[in-house]
Formats: C-alpha cells, sequence, structure tokens
C-alpha cells in the first residue's frame, strides 16, 4: 500500500509549482500531472483521491518535522577537524608581534 504523506507531498508539491511564477508549460504540465492523479475518471485516481484526504495536514507537518529531526545532524557534533597548512619558509619564521612605536611601556 503507498504511503499516504509520501502521496500527499508529492500533490502538494505539484499544486505549488502550478500556482508559482515557472514558465506557463511548466505550470500546465504540473497541473496536468495533479489533474491525473486525483481526478481522472479512473479506480486509480479515486483511490488516490481518498489518499490524498486520508492523510491530515497536521499529521503531514508532525511526519516531515519527525523526519528532518531524525536525519538532521546533531549540533553537538564537531564537523571534520580543520588543518591549516604551513608554508616551509613560514614554519621557521619568528611569530609576528604587533609592536607600535607610539606607545611608551610607561604610562605616566
Amino acid at each position: 500500500m503507498p504511503n499516504p504523506y509520501h502521496l500527499r507531498t508529492r500533490i502538494d508539491r505539484l499544486w505549488r509549482h502550478a500556482n508559482s511564477d515557472a514558465p506557463a508549460y511548466r505550470r500546465l504540465t504540473s497541473l496536468n500531472k495533479v489533474v491525473r492523479e486525483l481526478f481522472a475518471p479512473n479506480q486509480c485516481a479515486r483511490l488516490n483521491h481518498q489518499l490524498y484526504l486520508a492523510s491530515d495536514p497536521y499529521d503531514v507537518a508532525r511526519h516531515l518535522l519527525r523526519d528532518l529531526y531524525d536525519h538532521a545532524s546533531p549540533a553537538w557534533e564537531d564537523p571534520a577537524p580543520v588543518t591549516i597548512e604551513v608554508a616551509p619558509a613560514q614554519a621557521g619564521a619568528a611569530p609576528l608581534v604587533d609592536e607600535s612605536p607610539d606607545e611608551d611601556d610607561d604610562p605616566l
């Protein structure tokens, strides 16, 4: 049996694409797919329409949020360690020290 959440997500994506600022031929293609999947005069389209209506939008949102939470990488994990390469000329060089000649060591 097909997943009603997956079907609803696909149909909703096609609806959004049909109402977007995309070129007219793409919007028409999206709308044509929606009509074929949900409103065609055959048994498959009737079953798809029932599946689409059976999935509650709040359940779909909860399902999507759960998928996002399950597949997200935890924030406390360190990403790959960053390595900084030092050129051989810089390896033996003295560190740069910011010395300003305007300042005296004695504040008074």
